[in-house]
C-alpha cells in the first residue's frame, strides 16, 4: 500500500509537470481507484474486527440479570380483583368480566349524580395560578 501510494505521488508530479498527457492521467486514475479500493478493503476489515471485538467484550446477560428480569415482569401482571361485593377474583375470566364491567360503567353515557359530583368538587383542593 505504501509502494502504491508513493508510485500515486509521483504520477500526480509528473501529471503536475505536464498535465496534458492522456496516457499519463489515464494511469493515474487507474493507481488512484486502486489506491481507493485497498483502503476501502482495509476499512472494511478494520470494522468487522471492531463489530467482533465489541461482540465479544460486551455485557452478557447472566442468571441474576434473568431472574430479576422475571421477577420483574410477574410484578405487572394482574393476579387478583375485588369484585363488588368485597371478594377476591382471582379465575383470569372473572377478572376479565369485572374490569369490563368497572370500565364500561366509568365510561358509560348515564348522567352521574349531581350529589357524587358536589362531593368530588369539594374534595379537591383549589389551587390558585401563583402557588
Amino acid at each position: 500500500m505504501e509502494q502504491l501510494e508513493r508510485e500515486v505521488l509521483e504520477m500526480e508530479r509528473r501529471l503536475a509537470a505536464n498535465p496534458e498527457d492522456p496516457s499519463l492521467c489515464g494511469a493515474c486514475r487507474e493507481k488512484r481507484e486502486e489506491l481507493q479500493a485497498l483502503e476501502d478493503h482495509r476499512a472494511q476489515g478494520a470494522f468487522i474486527r471492531s463489530h467482533i471485538r465489541l461482540l465479544r467484550e460486551m455485557d452478557r446477560g447472566s442468571r441474576f440479570f434473568y431472574a430479576l428480569e422475571k421477577t420483574r415482569g410477574a410484578k405487572k401482571h394482574v393476579t387478583c380483583l375485588l369484585a363488588e361485593d368485597g371478594t377476591p377474583l382471582t379465575d383470569p375470566e372473572e377478572m376479565c368480566g369485572r374490569a369490563r364491567d368497572f370500565y364500561t360503567s366509568l365510561f358509560s353515557l348515564d348522567l352521574t349524580d349531581p350529589g357524587a359530583c358536589g362531593v368530588l368538587w369539594e374534595e379537591l383542593p383549589m389551587v390558585s395560578v401563583g402557588d
